[in-house]
């Protein structure tokens, strides 16, 4: 009787033990890693959906969506910094992944996508000549990723964004550009900035929040301040829904203040 129980007791041990090994590959296994870190990022949950997407990489070096998301968060990520050391310590980063996911899927929207959002990103911490130069990176590659995603709110929204910086640079610096041979990019109009702005807002409205506060900005940026002004006073009135909407609800609580 003893030496059955014995028996029993030992299948259910070796049984029990295999299940849990399975269960841990399955937690494990690259797939199920995934599902997990998109479902942080469609959280907006950027710190979890991060470590989860390096987690990826450690068992695929070469997945794709955690190549282009690890880009876009460590981009996203920096920008909230206040030290511009850990911003640009961030956007390198940015870059890096860029950079190999841009050379592996060289025919993915997303690919070019985030290479111009790292670019873009640097270059804002950038000297006037290193900016000049990424403006015909970002130009590029922020053309290129519409014209794969045509239906990708972000890509319109970074080229709207492009749009706005170049149409908008100074007359200083617009005199140090001629002065390098490839000069500004040309084609740059608010009218696109605000176009492109708008069409990622009527794409993606849950993030009218993020896109409507840079439309503010390059209301500001371009003299149009009772723009801005009115952007603004409807973006105080949108609930934000997690820590970001809170962060850029912020921001342009500030804006507001310092324009009315």
């Amino acid at each position: 009787m003893k030496s059955t129980y014995r028996y029993y007791l030992l299948c259910f041990l070796v049984l029990s033990a295999t299940f849990g090994y399975t269960q841990a590959q399955q937690n494990t296994h690259p797939d199920s890693l995934l599902k997990t870190a998109h479902s942080y990022f469609n959280q907006s949950l950027e710190q979890q959906a991060l470590a989860a997407y390096l987690d990826v990489l450690k068992a695929d070096s070469d997945n794709f969506e955690a190549l282009w998301h690890t880009s876009l968060i460590y981009a996203r990520v920096g920008y909230r910094y206040d030290s511009e050391e850990e911003m640009m310590e961030n956007y390198q980063k940015a870059l890096t992944y860029a950079e190999k996911t841009l050379k592996l899927y060289p025919n993915e929207g997303y690919s070019h996508f985030v290479y111009a959002v790292a670019h873009g990103r640097i270059s804002d911490l950038s000297d006037s000549q290193t900016r000049i130069k990424k403006s015909h990176i970002v130009k590029k590659h922020a053309e290129k990723a519409v014209e794969l995603l045509p239906g990708y709110a972000p890509a319109w929204h970074l080229l709207g964004l492009w749009h706005s910086k170049i149409a908008n640079v100074g007359s200083a610096r617009q005199f140090a550009a001629g002065i390098f041979s490839n000069g500004l990019p040309e084609g740059a109009s608010n009218q696109k900035a605000v176009e492109y702005m708008q069409k990622a807002i009527r794409l993606q409205p849950e993030q009218t929040l993020r896109y409507k506060l840079d439309l503010a900005r390059h209301y500001e940026r371009a003299g149009e301040n009772s723009k801005a002004i009115q952007a603004l006073k409807d973006i105080v009135q949108i609930t934000p829904k997690n820590d970001i909407d809170r962060w850029n609800l912020e921001r342009a609580r500030e804006l507001l203040e310092k324009l009315s």
